[in-house]
């Protein structure tokens, strides 16, 4: 395959790293750029010089050659930019939530299920402790798994976060079970299938704020999948996932690092890349790029991120 030309729709924190991972892998570039934001503009430029930053989102669509519109801006307009680009005939990656609204990400769904290839950012999908765990369960080296227990306290990420983006702090679009939750909720699904909601206990949610602690209860078949978090505590954060086998446990920090539990404790699972978080948006960069060639589960579909995106908005009602 030659080089894969790239359009970006959103320069927001996730859209710069991105579009970084992007300008490292041999075989892709992003070409053109587009944010309503003059401060998210700017800072595009001064990272990437080179990148041309286009008049308006239908430039970006519209742009003659190109091969992958990658969407990261605001949930609420992924549909309309993501059917813009299948309408111009382009691929699409695009981060998830899919929308804001059930109902809306179904027809979503169902327009983008002919045409050119697309998929969804799941860290989850990509990782090197993911796909990890997925291949020793896989393989029986977990033995019969017992528990996955998820750890939240993100009082700084709120704190980062909710400056960077705004709207992430809103009850109609964000909070950290939108943001955070749902990387494990798709990692949960596809490590034991389908999940039941048993209960979810959400407070601090209003018409407004997005929530301050969430204590859920899934189970996919008979093991139980626990996930507590909150944004007003947790100095320093936590951000953990622990999969309690059989045979091992072991767990994911901060969605990059992968440790099993040994007999003096926790230890690196394998020596840690210099840079985790870049290695996994290389890897999902691989697997586009095996998308692209026509390998239809390379990353996480559509239908994926609406699955995970029922799951969340039933926590939260």
């Amino acid at each position: 395959m030659n080089e894969i030309r790239v359009g970006a729709i959103g320069l927001g924190s996730i859209g710069l790293r991105m579009l970084a991972a992007f300008e490292e892998h041999p075989d892709f570039v992003a070409t053109r750029a587009w944010d309503p934001r003059l401060e998210a503009v700017e800072a595009a430029r001064a990272a990437f010089p080179d990148l041309r930053i286009a008049d308006c989102a239908g430039e970006v669509t519209g742009t003659p050659g190109l091969d992958l519109v990658y969407v990261a801006c605001p949930p609420e307009h992924h549909a309309a930019y993501a059917l813009a680009a299948r309408s111009a005939d382009k691929a699409v990656l695009c981060e998830k939530p899919l929308g804001i609204d059930v109902a809306d990400s179904e027809a979503l769904v169902n327009a983008m299920a002919t045409g050119p290839a697309h998929g969804v950012n799941f860290l989850l999908a990509a990782s090197r402790p993911a796909n990890t765990l997925y291949a020793l369960a896989e393989r029986g080296e977990l033995g019969r798994i017992h528990q996955v227990e998820v750890r939240m306290h993100l009082r700084t990420w709120r704190e980062r976060r909710y400056r960077e983006a705004p709207w992430l702090g809103n009850s109609r679009a964000g909070g950290f079970l939108r943001e955070v939750c749902s990387h494990y909720v798709y990692f949960a699904r596809r490590l034991l299938g389908d999940l039941i909601l048993h209960s979810a206990h959400v407070e601090g949610r209003d018409d407004v704020s997005a929530e301050r602690f969430a204590h859920i209860l899934l189970h996919g078949g008979d093991c139980p999948v626990t996930m507590t978090g909150s944004t007003s505590s947790g100095t320093p954060d936590t951000n953990l996932c622990i999969v309690h086998g059989e045979r091992a446990t072991y767990r994911i920090r901060d969605f990059h690092w992968l440790d099993v539990a040994g007999a003096g404790g926790w230890v690196p699972a394998y020596p840690a890349p210099e840079k985790p978080e870049r290695e996994t948006h290389l890897r999902q960069l691989d697997n586009v790029k095996r998308m692209l060639a026509g390998d239809e589960t390379a990353t996480a579909s559509f239908a994926d991120a609406l699955a995970v995106q029922r799951q969340v908005e039933a926590m939260l009602a």
